[in-house]
């Protein structure tokens, strides 16, 4: 009785997910690995994205979580933002997000937008009204449409359209760690257990960026 105690002990310890975050976290069941990895642009740096849209109020009631989070992030851990493309108003919502970004205004804009939208209520799916809101951000009526229009803005939106495929969320937000896994919340059980299940598998990819490195790293003799 006594091994047979001690047995499921170690194998509870063991479990993966269990030595770095107190919990028990599965693929298949608290997150999805891709079938097909998508590419990052910091290869030495795990990337973590968060797949949202200023429309959705489940991303809303995410933003302030995942702001203060991503402030805990170390330097080998890089964030950033996917916006969803599923209608004509969250078309609206990511020609906006990317215009912000070339403006220089998103870090201003970003939490601003989401009060406005879904505390304030206010009709923004339409590029004249998010015009008349960036005014409130100094930036002129004739430079946004300028920019919103933009080759470069349309371009990110395409994108980011090409990534939404790849990432193959049922909803947002989703937070998808360096291409390869998928986090969402109603399997890792809520919002905050979807911050600790990427913080999981942030380990696990950084690991894997540290056996790379260790593999590359010429002998010396």
């Amino acid at each position: 009785m006594r091994t047979g105690l001690m047995f499921l002990t170690l194998a509870f310890f063991v479990t993966p997910g269990f030595a770095e975050t107190g919990h028990l976290y599965e693929e298949g069941t608290h997150y999805v690995e891709l079938e097909i990895p998508i590419a990052t642009r910091t290869p030495d740096q795990v990337e973590v994205m968060e797949y949202f849209s200023y429309g959705c109020p489940h991303c809303y009631r995410f933003d302030p979580m995942i702001n203060s989070w991503k402030k805990t992030l170390a330097d080998d851990v890089v964030f950033k933002r996917t916006p969803a493309v599923w209608n004509d108003a969250y078309q609206v919502y990511a020609q906006t997000y990317y215009t912000a970004e070339a403006l220089g205004v998103l870090d201003d804009v970003h939490s601003v937008l989401f009060e406005a939208i879904h505390s304030e209520q206010r009709r923004l799916t339409d590029p004249k009204a998010m015009a008349m809101f960036f005014a409130g951000f100094g930036v002129d009526a004739i430079d946004f449409a300028k920019v919103y229009n933009s080759f470069g803005v349309r371009a990110s939106v395409q994108q980011a359209i090409a990534r939404g495929r790849g990432y193959r969320a049922g909803g947002v937000p989703a937070i998808i760690v360096n291409g390869r896994y998928r986090v969402e919340g109603n399997m890792a059980g809520s919002n905050a257990d979807m911050l600790r299940v990427t913080d999981y598998l942030i380990s696990l990819e950084r690991k894997k960026l540290a056996e790379a490195t260790s593999a590359q790293a010429p002998d010396v003799q």
